[in-house]
């Protein structure tokens, strides 16, 4: 069965197969967190320039807009794909009250602006242009080494990059295949997807707090008749899944938008609803990548004027919080230069 979990590992770097700690290498620096955060003087003076309204409002603009351009200059159809789903979007609405748990409180940290939406993810634009987004996130990365490379492409290498480390760690580990996984923070439903396809034996589950990205993801999902996914709307903390019920938990660029109380929550849900044996994984930029730490001031500015948690991602240690959370094997993996998945088994 262990077959069944090999898959491509092209993307896989060394580390993630011999599953070593993090060391700093070509890719990682010795220094735990970039400069700009934390309590340090550029991460002070960024955070001055982001609580100054007026230059707050400039910023938002620059850093859409420079996602934007990164994309639209590979061929992606932004305002295309936009203007699709504008012209579906009763039929969104309708999706929306389906799928919608009007019960749920919307935690503090999730009201705030994210990725310049002063609604953050919950609003219909910000649903329309994620995947957009999702895209030129994937062509920074790899758009540099590889000029030539497609948006879907750079999607694939970067999604990739995290289920290949994930099933070698699963090998490694002489773990049977999950049989059904929960993909937290699935937004529109590309991640899920993905996870579809690299699993396909597997059901999976789609959990997001944004009914709007779930909207979105649900009307994807019955033009493309994926067999083995279903999505609902929950938080993250509080799931209502059932205790051991499930094999595997990933959540994929989520907790970079989480202060620190949220993410030790995420943790005990957890442990919570995981099977003993089960995984559970956390993927996410790198605080320790050289990339990163090494961005000029002002897109370093950029980029933290769109997610209000910055500073206490990049200064929460992943591991402890999994270790404090009962969990074993815990092992930090650099999948790209920019990305690192964070990975353990339930005791």
């Amino acid at each position: 069965m262990l077959n069944k979990l090999k898959g491509n590992h092209e993307h896989l770097t060394p580390s993630s197969r011999r599953f070593i700690g993090l060391t700093c290498r070509a890719s990682a620096t010795s220094a735990q967190k970039p400069a700009w955060t934390g309590d340090s003087i550029p991460s002070k003076v960024a955070n001055w320039a982001i609580n100054t309204p007026w230059i707050f409002g400039a910023m938002k603009v620059l850093a859409k807009d420079q996602m934007k351009s990164t994309a639209v200059k590979k061929g992606v159809d932004w305002d295309g794909h936009v203007a699709k789903l504008q012209a579906v979007v009763k039929e969104l609405e309708m999706i929306k009250l389906e799928l919608e748990n009007t019960e749920i409180a919307y935690p503090e940290y999730y009201l705030k602006p994210f990725h310049a939406y002063d609604e953050g993810n919950l609003g219909w634009l910000a649903a329309f242009e994620v995947d957009m987004a999702t895209m030129a996130v994937g062509l920074r990365c790899f758009g540099k080494m590889d000029p030539t490379i497609s948006p879907t492409s750079a999607f694939e290498r970067l999604a990739g990059g995290a289920t290949n480390t994930l099933k070698a760690y699963y090998q490694q580990h002489n773990l049977q295949p999950p049989e059904n996984i929960v993909d937290v923070g699935c937004s529109t439903g590309m991640s899920t997807r993905w996870l579809a396809g690299q699993f396909p034996e597997a059901s999976i589950t789609g959990v997001d707090l944004s009914p709007y990205f779930l909207a979105v993801a649900e009307w994807e999902q019955r033009q493309r008749r994926v067999p083995n996914i279903k999505y609902m709307h929950a938080l993250a903390e509080q799931s209502g899944l059932p205790s051991a019920s499930v094999d595997a938990l990933l959540y994929q660029y989520i907790i970079h938008e989480c202060p620190q109380k949220a993410i030790r929550d995420f943790v005990k849900e957890s442990g919570r609803v995981l099977k003993p044996g089960g995984t559970l994984t956390f993927v996410d930029n790198n605080p320790r990548s050289k990339t990163i730490q090494s961005l000029p001031p002002a897109i370093a500015i950029l980029m933290k004027s769109t997610e209000p948690w910055s500073d206490e991602y990049f200064s929460c240690d992943v591991e402890a919080c999994m270790r404090e959370g009962g969990f074993k094997e815990v092992v930090t993996v650099e999948i790209d230069h920019r990305h690192r998945a964070v990975m353990g088994i339930k005791a």
